[in-house]
C-alpha cells in the first residue's frame, strides 16, 4: 500500500476552490491530454509560468482575496500567506519556497463584536512537494506548510470541516483546547474518535476556549512530524497584556527529516537493531516552514512586538533568545502571565511561550552609538544537543550509516532575521559573534520560566489534593527486542480504529476493535473493569487504580496529584488532553527540588527532567477519555502514555450519545481497513 497519493491523482481530487489560478476544470482537461500529447507539456510549463509570474505581482495587493476562499457549500477555506508560492522561489535560495509569517487575518473574523460566533471552516489534508530540492513529500492543510493560521475569540464555536485526501487514516487533535462537553472532538484516535478513512471527512465543532496561543496536528501515524500542523490563536477581547505591544508574530519551530515519519523512521527506531532506543536524530530545523537564515520578519512599522513561539517539534527541545534583546514573558501554554523577563529561554515539545520585545531596549552595542550598528538581528533558535543520545555532530552510529550516504550533520543553531527596516536585510555582524550581556541575566532553563507568576494570581485558591497517581517512566527492551517506553510498567497501545502506538496487540477494555474508549464509556459501561482508587500503604490519599493495559479510572471532580519518576537520562514533557494543571515541584536527582509554593502556575505541558521528577495537581472536571502523554513523538510511539478514564457515570448522567456521525466514520474506517486487508 502506498503511503502517499500520487500528483495527478492528489490534483484531480482538489476542489475547484483551491486550484492555484487556473480552474480545476482546466487543470482536469490539461492533464488528460498531456497522456496522450507530450506537446502540450510545452504549453502547460508557459500556461503556469505566467499564472505565477501573475501571483507574484498581486501577491501583496490582493491578500485581502487570496487569503480566504469559499467552497459551493459556504465552507471558508483557509490559506495561509504565501500559499500559492509553494510553485516557485521567491529568491536564488532552494529553500525559500514555504509560507512567510504569518499575518493576522482579520478579514476573516477579528472584526465582530459578537460574543459566540460560529465560524466553519475547510481544511483539506493532503501531500505537497514544498522544496524544489526535495522529494519528500510532506502532510499538509489545506495544501501549505505549516498549515494555515485558525482565529478566534474566546467563546465562540468553531466548525472545522476536515477533508481526508490522503491514502491513508488522519484525525486532527486542537492542541490546548479544553473540550468542555465535547470530549468526542479532541481528536485521540482509539480513545475520542475512530480515524477518518481516507477520502472521508469529519467536522470537528467545538468551543474556543481557553483563550491564548494553542496549535492544531495529525494525531495518527506520525503525521505532524511530517508537517501536519498549524496555529490556533484564540483572542480574548480584552488581552490582560494589551497594552504591552502593538503587534505580533507567530513563530513554529519544528524538526524536519528526510525520511518519512512512519514508513522509513518509525520502523528504523523500533527495531531490535537499535538496542538503545537512539531517536531519529533530526537532519535541520525549520520555523514556520523556512530554513534556517530564509526567515526574515520586517517590523518597520512597530516597536513593541509579540511572539507567539509553538514547538512543533518531534523532538527537540529549543533555546530561543533574540540578539540584544531582553525577553517579556507573558503567556505560558494559553495562561496569561505578568511580565517576566529573561534573555532566552528553554521551550520543550508541544509547549507554547508568548513573550514582547521593545526595540526601545535594545543593546546598545547593536545601535548606531555602539559598534555593531545594524538594520536587522538575529533571533536563535538553539537545540539542546542534551536531548539526544549521541553527539550528533560528530558521531554516526554504524546501524545509521545507510540512512547517511554521506556525512551531513545537523546543525543546532537555526537563525531567523528580524528586519528594522522592512527590507530583507541582513545582520551586519557574524553570526557567531558573542552576544552581550544584558541587565537581566538569567539562567535559560525552563524552571525560571515557571517562577513566572499567573496574570490572575488565585494561588489561595488552589485546591488539596484528594487524589493521589505515582508513574515511572522507564525505557527498556521487551521480549522481542525492541526497545519500548513504560509507564508503570505498561506499555500503551491502542490498534483501535488503524493506529498502532506499538506492535503490541490491542488489549484491555474491550475486544472491540471500532468502539473507542469514550463511545464503550457510555455503550458498555459495565466492561471498563477498572479497580475503583484506593488507600495504599504509606499513602494518606486513595492511588487511582489502572486495568493494567494503561487505562486509568478517575472519580468526577477529584483533585489529582501526579508524581512523575523519570528514570530515563533524557528530559519528557507530557501533556495532558482536555486540561491544565498546576506545577507543584519539579527536580533534578540530586538537586534540591524547585517548589513554586505561592506562584503555581498552570500549563498543559510539563518537562519532567532528566534523571528527576515533577509533581503536578488537576481537577477531573471533565467526564470523558483524556490521553497523558509524552509529546516527543518518537516516545508516543513506543508506547510512553495512558488514559483517564473520568467519570463514566458523569458522562451517563450529562446524557452523552455516541452521535450517528461518529458511528458513521467508524463503519467507513472498518470498510477501508477490510478492503485493505484484503489485498
Amino acid at each position: 500500500m502506498k503511503m502517499y497519493g500520487d500528483p495527478e491523482k492528489r490534483l484531480l481530487d482538489i476542489p475547484e476552490q483551491v486550484y492555484p489560478i487556473l480552474p480545476q476544470s482546466w487543470w482536469k482537461s490539461t492533464l488528460n491530454v498531456m497522456q496522450n500529447n507530450r506537446f502540450y507539456v510545452v504549453v502547460l510549463v508557459i500556461l503556469i509560468g505566467t499564472g505565477i509570474a501573475i501571483a507574484f505581482i498581486s501577491r501583496d495587493t490582493a491578500h485581502q482575496q487570496n487569503d480566504i476562499i469559499t467552497d459551493n457549500q459556504g465552507w471558508i477555506i483557509l490559506k495561509s500567506l504565501g500559499w500559492n508560492m509553494k510553485y516557485a522561489a521567491d529568491d536564488q535560495n532552494p529553500y525559500n519556497n514555504g509560507p512567510q509569517q504569518y499575518q493576522s487575518m482579520n478579514n476573516v473574523r477579528m472584526n465582530t463584536t459578537t460574543n459566540g460566533v460560529e465560524i466553519n471552516l475547510t481544511l483539506y489534508i493532503d501531500t505537497i512537494y514544498p522544496y524544489g530540492t526535495s522529494n519528500k513529500a510532506i502532510i499538509s492543510a489545506n495544501y501549505s506548510f505549516p498549515g494555515p493560521l485558525i482565529e478566534a475569540y474566546e467563546g465562540d464555536i468553531l466548525v472545522i470541516r476536515v477533508i481526508n485526501q490522503l491514502d491513508v487514516p488522519t484525525t486532527m487533535h486542537w492542541h490546548g483546547l479544553y473540550q468542555t462537553t465535547t470530549p468526542d472532538m479532541d481528536g485521540a484516535v482509539g480513545i475520542t474518535q475512530c480515524a477518518i478513512a481516507p477520502k472521508n471527512e469529519m467536522i470537528y465543532k467545538f468551543k474556543a476556549e481557553p483563550a491564548g496561543t494553542a496549535w492544531y496536528h495529525g494525531h495518527l501515524l506520525e503525521q505532524y512530524t511530517d508537517g501536519l500542523y498549524g496555529p490556533l490563536i484564540i483572542h480574548q477581547r480584552n488581552e490582560p497584556n494589551q497594552d504591552k505591544y502593538d503587534s505580533e508574530q507567530v513563530l513554529m519551530v519544528a524538526d524536519w527529516y528526510n525520511l518519512q515519519a512512519h514508513t522509513q523512521l518509525l520502523p528504523w527506531y523500533l527495531n531490535p537493531n537499535n538496542t538503545d532506543g537512539n531517536e531519529p536524530s533530526p537532519d535541520a530545523t525549520v520555523v514556520n516552514g523556512k530554513f534556517t537564515q530564509a526567515l526574515t520578519i520586517s517590523i518597520s512599522n512597530s516597536s513593541r512586538i509579540r511572539f507567539r513561539v509553538i514547538n512543533t517539534a518531534a523532538f527537540s527541545m529549543y533555546n530561543v533568545s533574540i540578539d540584544g534583546l531582553p525577553l517579556h514573558i507573558i503567556e505560558l501554554d494559553q495562561v496569561d502571565t505578568l511580565p517576566y523577563t529573561v534573555n532566552s529561554f528553554n521551550i520543550n515539545v508541544a509547549q507554547r511561550v508568548s513573550f514582547y520585545i521593545d526595540l526601545s531596549e535594545l543593546s546598545v552595542q547593536y545601535t548606531a552609538s555602539g559598534n555593531l550598528s545594524t538594520n536587522a538581528i538575529y533571533i536563535r533558535f538553539q537545540a539542546m544537543l542534551s536531548m539526544y543520545p549521541v553527539d550528533i555532530l560528530n558521531y554516526i552510529p554504524p546501524y545509521e550509516q545507510q540512512r547517511y550516504p554521506y556525512p551531513t550533520f545537523f546543525n543546532p543553531l537555526y537563525l531567523a532575521i528580524l528586519s528594522f527596516n522592512g527590507t530583507n536585510s541582513t545582520p551586519s555582524y557574524s553570526a557567531s559573534l558573542a552576544t552581550p550581556t544584558l541587565q537581566n541575566t538569567v539562567t535559560p532553563i525552563d524552571t525560571n520560566i515557571l517562577a513566572a507568576r499567573p496574570f490572575y494570581q488565585n494561588t489561595t485558591e488552589i485546591p488539596n489534593a484528594t487524589y493521589y497517581l505515582g508513574l515511572i517512566i522507564v525505557f527498556n527492551t521487551s521480549t522481542n527486542g525492541i526497545n519500548y517506553a513504560y509507564l508503570n510498567n505498561v506499555t500503551y497501545s491502542s490498534d483501535a480504529n488503524y493506529m498502532s502506538m506499538t506492535s503490541a496487540p490491542t488489549q484491555g477494555i474491550t475486544s472491540d476493535e471500532y468502539a473507542p474508549l469514550l463511545h464503550q464509556m457510555v455503550t458498555k459501561p459495565n466492561n471498563l473493569s477498572i479497580p475503583s482508587p484506593r488507600i495504599e500503604p504509606g499513602s494518606s490519599l486513595p492511588t487511582i487504580q489502572s486495568d493494567g493495559y494503561g487505562h486509568y479510572l478517575v472519580p468526577y471532580e477529584a483533585v489529582v496529584d501526579i508524581f512523575l519518576n523519570n528514570t530515563d537520562t533524557g528530559e519528557h514533557p507530557f501533556h495532558l488532553h482536555g486540561h491544565k494543571f498546576w506545577i507543584i515541584a519539579t527536580s533534578d536527582y540530586p538537586n534540591a527540588e524547585f517548589l513554586y509554593a505561592g506562584n503555581y502556575i498552570q500549563r498543559d505541558t510539563v518537562s519532567v527532567p532528566a534523571l528527576g521528577w515533577a509533581k503536578i495537581r488537576y481537577v477531573a472536571n471533565k467526564p470523558g477519555a483524556w490521553l497523558f502523554h509524552c509529546h516527543i513523538e518518537w516516545h508516543m510511539s513506543a508506547g510512553l502514555a495512558l488514559v483517564f478514564i473520568t467519570s463514566p457515570e458523569q458522562l451517563l448522567a450529562d446524557r452523552y450519545t455516541v452521535s450517528s456521525d461518529a458511528q458513521q466514520l467508524c463503519q467507513a474506517l472498518q470498510k477501508f481497513n477490510k478492503k485493505q486487508n484484503s489485498k
